[in-house]
């Protein structure tokens, strides 16, 4: 397996994985999305990048989406380079490739001059919460986040 950034060659596994992971999120949506991120290098001016893992049969079999914030719960420092999005396909589970998407992240945010990474989960996703446990990353709390029309 190997861990690099994106290439226009996989942007429809990409798309794929993106709309697995968003499944509330419509699929056009998600795919202007890389279209921002791929010609600009940001969502929303943010700097934003995604590293995907790719198996022996140069099959992308999951992604890692991170963002440089100024901030991020319970983070002390700034930059903090923050997961914004984080997939391995089923079939390519429990065999390293979420580590791996992890520790490359670490290493682009170390070369942004971050000394700590954040990321987030929803409430109910007790798979990506163990998974986050699992390499390292502490509870920082529940935050409930509020809509209001005006």
């Amino acid at each position: 397996m190997n861990i690099q950034p994106y290439t226009p060659t996989h942007r429809a596994a990409w798309l794929t994985m993106r709309g697995a992971l968003y499944e509330e999120e419509d699929l056009n949506h998600l795919d202007d999305e890389i279209e921002e991120i791929t010609t600009t290098g940001k969502i929303n001016g943010q700097p934003y990048a995604c590293l995907l893992a790719i198996d022996e049969d140069e099959r992308a079999i999951g992604f890692i989406e991170l963002s440089l914030r100024s901030t991020a719960e319970e983070c002390t420092s700034s930059p903090v380079v923050y997961v914004e999005g984080w997939y391995v396909q089923p079939d390519a589970r429990q065999r390293g490739v979420g580590r791996a998407l992890m520790n490359a992240a670490c290493d682009w945010g170390r070369e942004r001059g971050c000394t700590e990474m954040g990321s987030d989960t929803q409430h109910f996703n007790t798979l990506s919460y163990k998974a986050h446990l699992a390499i390292g990353f502490e509870d920082a709390g529940l935050v409930r986040h509020f809509r209001r029309s005006i």
